[in-house]
């Protein structure tokens, strides 16, 4: 397997062996997948995250603070 195989089957959290149909591209379009992934991925716990804040909105005042607690973990602001 190539490394911009590998570097791919790491980021979708799979074995190499999984994309082993992919082989047949050459480095750059398997670069540019894991790059186009990697872009995808990073809006998508944006916007994921960003839902979570705007839910936060139908949350009574009070409990806000435990809720981002529950919903973020400690260390969010």
């Amino acid at each position: 397997m190539t490394t911009e195989l590998d570097s791919l089957a790491r980021r979708l959290s799979v074995p190499p062996d999984r994309l082993a149909a992919f082989a047949a591209y050459d480095g750059g379009q398997l670069a540019h997948l894991d790059t186009l992934l990697g872009t995808a991925m990073t809006q998508e716990d944006q916007a994921f995250d960003a839902g979570l804040e705007e839910a936060l909105r139908f949350v009574p005042k009070l409990l806000r603070p435990a809720a981002k607690k529950l919903l973020f973990g400690g260390g969010h602001g």
